[in-house]
């Protein structure tokens, strides 16, 4: 039987490498414990985050998706509404002949060198503008882009009260209408060269 003596410098060797060998054993597994907990951590934050973002960048889609499709839909109302205008104005020139023209003329009268426009001529010239006459020869609503009735101020550029006018009259209302259709014009041009540079889409689901 072979005795354990505890005193023999072989034996004290042997248990102080146990002892060494047993703490790094506990560093080693702790240390890789440790950063198998904090990978996993971390590995948890960052798929938080991730979902977080993906919801974000949904989120921002759909709303960029809903503002598109709202501005479609926009565009394809002012679309219709300017098709209509456009065709209740084509209609109202036609309506304008060059015979009404000339009976509406026979109203003008010169005295002493001096014009001046009679109501049938005044009435003619409102009605060109937009604003209508009734029958009774006094002004009338002017149609909207579907026909519909709407007031005129009678205040509004270019449009005379029922009755003669003088050539002054009809000088002041043209520099009035001129300015308001160059203002127009100059909008509009500025309108066409800022759509150009919007991207092209043709309806909702292309936006898509």
């Amino acid at each position: 039987m072979i005795s354990f003596d505890p005193t023999s410098p072989y034996r004290k060797a042997a248990i102080v490498l146990a002892i060494v060998l047993a703490l790094l054993g506990c560093y080693v597994f702790g240390r890789h414990d440790g950063y198998t907990k904090a990978e996993a951590l971390g590995d948890a934050k960052y798929a938080k985050l991730e979902a977080a973002q993906e919801a974000a960048n949904r989120l921002a889609s759909d709303t960029a998706r809903r503002i598109v499709d709202a501005e479609i839909i926009r565009r394809d109302e002012l679309a219709r509404e300017l098709a209509a205008a456009r065709t209740t104005i084509a209609e109202q020139g036609k309506k304008i002949t060059n015979r009404r023209i000339a009976d509406a003329s026979l109203s003008v009268t010169a005295v002493a060198g001096r014009c001046t426009f009679g109501p049938g001529w005044v009435g003619l010239y409102n009605e060109a503008l937009g604003f209508g006459v009734s029958a009774g020869g006094h002004p009338a609503a002017a149609p909207g882009a579907a026909g519909e009735a709407a007031g005129v101020p009678a205040t509004e550029a270019g449009e005379f009260q029922q009755g003669g006018v003088t050539p002054e009259d009809v000088q002041i209302t043209h520099r009035d209408n001129a300015l308001l259709c160059r203002d127009i014009k100059a909008k509009y041009l500025k309108l066409i060269k800022w759509a150009e540079g919007i991207p092209k889409t043709v309806n909702a689901t292309e936006a898509r």
